[in-house]
């Protein structure tokens, strides 16, 4: 059957659809034809006329294009289709739902539709009960009710947007005590860390002076236990100045300004070679001048933390090479690398040296801030730090200037 034959056959059955609509529709309905074509057959919203026995007597374009599920050109489509069928429901089901339907003018299936494979959609419809004049029985007039849909859809969105809405006023409020309690433990630290280096002090000194004057008259042991108190002594203020310089890094407030990267990295190659020799170190910086924007003492604080670790993690047998590289890396993205043929460290450890007290060696004196504190400084500017490590040949660490803080640089 080709296209042209199977279009007048459509055409032939609406029509006759039309003209069976208007016979069983009661006797003192206003209705003309034009009327019925227009706003049952043609209505963009799937309509069925049902008997009272479940089965469809007459259907329009949208409910066929729907439901009906035969691929057969079929004159008949869905009329006298039990409407059961056209559900998940048994036919006892259906009718049940038709008569409540009828009661209420409104009722909700579970119709199974050809869009989506089949799917089962709950599918609203207005209900009105007719008689027939022809058939001299009640009718069930379905409409599918898409503004109705539409209306509980919108309202349970709205009920969604209202309860996403106080979800987000409550973690906005326990942000906000998060951030007062992080604050007060920030300046309790500082504190607590500031304190303590005065009795330190005292500690250490009475140390010395005791040393000095009564040194001659004590024993080799009394000498032993001296300098395993000054050395403990040296630890804890080694400790409590970390404990400053990590509150420092987390409270100070970031006053950002332009700063060249490569002078920051020859004042501190200055610093860190101090007190070597050119057989135990060698510090080269590949960096153009580059400006970015940094809080000065934090910046410092950070890559001083880098250069001074990889002077503390040397390894005992070879002469230590630190290169200091910048390149554009993801996304054009400036990428400091800071490289050594030190020590480096377990690959598997990669992620939690950056946390507090997290030591490299535990042969190496230390107290497992310093990096700790440079993951602090990267967050504060919205940077990103990571590392890398065979764990015998030396260790990376890459530090990422995202584009929020480059300043007139182009590579």
């Amino acid at each position: 059957m080709n296209m042209m034959t199977t279009a007048r056959l459509v055409k032939n059955r609406y029509s006759q659809d039309v003209d069976r609509a208007l016979e069983l529709l009661p006797a003192d309905a206003d209705v003309d034809r034009d009327t019925l074509s227009a706003a049952f057959l043609a209505s963009p919203y799937a309509t069925l006329l049902i008997d009272q026995e479940g089965r469809v007597l007459v259907c329009n374009r949208r409910a066929e294009r729907m439901y009906f599920r035969s691929k057969a050109a079929e004159p008949d489509g869905l009329r006298g289709i039990g409407l059961h069928k056209l559900t998940k429901l048994t036919h006892e089901e259906t009718m049940e739902a038709l008569k409540k339907g009828a009661a209420r003018s409104s009722m909700k299936l579970p119709m199974v539709t050809l869009h989506g494979a089949g799917s089962v959609r709950p599918t609203l419809f207005r209900v009105a009960l007719l008689r027939s004049s022809t058939l001299g029985q009640r009718l069930y007039l379905l409409t599918q009710d898409h503004l109705k849909a539409a209306a509980e859809a919108l309202e349970q969105m709205n009920r969604r947007r209202v309860a996403a809405r106080d979800d987000l006023a409550a973690i906005e409020e326990r942000f906000v005590d998060l951030n007062a309690s992080l604050i007060a433990m920030e300046a309790f630290a500082h504190q607590a860390s500031h304190d303590l280096r005065t009795p330190l002090s005292t500690i250490s000194g009475m140390l010395q002076l005791f040393a000095s004057r009564f040194g001659d008259n004590l024993p080799e042991k009394a000498h032993e236990y001296l300098d395993v108190m000054r050395r403990a002594a040296g630890q804890m203020d080694s400790l409590t100045s970390d404990f400053l310089e990590h509150a420092r890094s987390v409270s100070a407030e970031v006053a950002a300004e332009p700063i060249d990267l490569r002078i920051a990295l020859e004042d501190v190659r200055r610093d860190v070679l101090i007190g070597m020799t050119a057989d135990e170190i060698e510090v080269n910086i590949a960096c153009p001048t580059w400006t970015v924007m940094a809080e000065p003492t934090l910046l410092r604080m950070m890559l001083q933390n880098l250069l001074g670790n990889a002077v503390k993690y040397r390894h005992p047998d070879r002469k230590l090479r630190i290169e200091v590289a910048l390149e554009a890396g993801v996304d054009s993205a400036p990428l400091l690398t800071i490289s050594d043929n030190g020590s480096g460290f377990d690959p598997g450890q990669a992620k939690g040296i950056f946390l507090p007290f997290r030591r490299l060696h535990a042969s190496v004196e230390g107290t497992g801030m310093g990096l700790s504190t440079c993951a602090e400084v990267c967050r504060r500017h919205g940077w990103t730090i990571s590392a890398s490590s065979d764990g015998e040949s030396g260790s990376e660490f890459h530090i990422t200037f995202n584009s929020l803080n480059r300043a007139c640089n182009e590579f």
